[in-house]
């Protein structure tokens, strides 16, 4: 069965386009798969208080991320992937493996030429191997 792809990062998009997703893949009784995009693997020591030091490495905060974003998603089964690339090739490479049916991105509004829909799903719906859909976040009603 082909999955529903949905790209996500930290913003309040994103996350309204990962609950459109899965209330999209509920309905049509498909897997969704939830991709975060991280531009470069880095990793910050943190100093807490006297000698209490915590490692803290971009990979693992995403895991962390999805895993807290996937449990609030209304919609069964949900993968993720956390891929090291920007998120268009990211969204893109992950519909072309798993075969999927859809790419569902947001509406992001963004300066410039790609204001109408926003750098990421403008880019995406130019290069995916599959239909897009761009979810409605940026309206109250999203």
């Amino acid at each position: 069965m082909a999955a529903i792809i949905v790209g996500v990062d930290h913003s309040d998009t994103a996350r309204k386009a990962a609950f459109a997703a899965a209330k999209l893949a509920s309905a049509c009784c498909k897997p969704l798969h939830v991709v975060m995009a991280v531009n470069h693997r880095n990793s910050v020591e943190v100093a807490v208080g006297g000698s209490d030091r915590w490692h803290v490495d971009s990979l693992t905060a995403a895991e962390q991320f999805l895993g807290a974003l996937i449990g609030e998603l209304p919609a069964s089964p949900i993968t993720h992937a956390v891929i090291l690339t920007d998120p268009v090739t990211a969204l893109c490479e992950e519909a072309e493996r798993l075969e999927a049916s859809v790419i569902v991105v947001g509406n992001r509004r963004v300066q410039g030429a790609a204001r109408l829909l926003g750098a990421v799903a403008t880019d995406v719906a130019r290069r995916a191997p599959c239909d897009v859909l761009i979810a409605n976040t940026t309206s109250d009603r999203a």
